[in-house]
C-alpha cells in the first residue's frame, strides 16, 4: 500500500496530465529526462539554501568532480521548502515507473540500520561505512512482487 504522500503527488501528476503507471514499467525518454531536470533542480535548490556553493571540475557531473564551499548565509525555510521538494520530484519519479514507495522504502530503511553493524565506521567526512557484512537492499525483490 503506498503512503499518503505518495497518493497525494500521484494525484498531483494525474490533474498535470503525466503518467501514473499502475505496474513496474520503463517510462519513456520525455518522461526520463523531465524527471532527471526536476530532480537535479530541487536537489541545487537545497543545497543552494544549506549555504554551499558547488563547484564543478571538468567532466560530466559526479560527487567526486564536484567542491562544497559553505560560503553562503543558510536559508532554513528554503531547505524546508527544498527537501520537501525533493521528495515530491523523487516520489514522483518512483510514480512514474510505477514503483509503489512503501514496501521500497522499508526495504531501504532496514539495509541503512544495518550499517551499525561490526566493523563500521564514520568516514571523514561524516559518512557513516557499511561493515564487512552488510547485505544491501533486495531492490529487485521488492520490485518483482509489484
Amino acid at each position: 500500500m503506498p503512503t499518503v504522500h505518495y497518493q497525494r503527488v500521484r494525484t498531483f501528476m494525474e490533474k498535470a496530465g503525466q503518467a501514473t503507471p499502475s505496474e513496474v514499467t520503463v517510462p519513456d525518454e520525455h518522461t526520463r529526462l523531465l524527471r532527471a531536470r526536476l530532480i537535479l533542480e530541487e536537489a541545487l535548490e537545497t543545497v543552494n539554501a544549506l549555504g554551499v556553493t558547488v563547484k564543478v571540475s571538468e567532466g560530466e557531473l559526479e560527487i567526486d568532480t564536484c567542491t562544497f564551499t559553505p560560503e553562503k548565509a543558510i536559508d532554513l525555510e528554503g531547505v524546508a521548502d527544498g527537501c520537501a521538494d525533493i521528495s515530491v520530484v523523487t516520489v514522483g519519479t518512483l510514480i512514474a515507473f510505477g514503483i509503489d514507495d512503501e514496501q521500497l522504502l522499508h526495504e531501504v530503511d532496514e539495509a541503512n540500520l544495518r550499517k551499525f553493524g561490526p566493523g563500521s565506521y564514520v568516514r571523514e567526512d561524516g559518512k557513516w561505512m557499511k561493515p564487512p557484512d552488510w547485505m544491501p537492499p533486495d531492490i529487485a525483490g521488492v520490485l518483482s512482487t509489484q
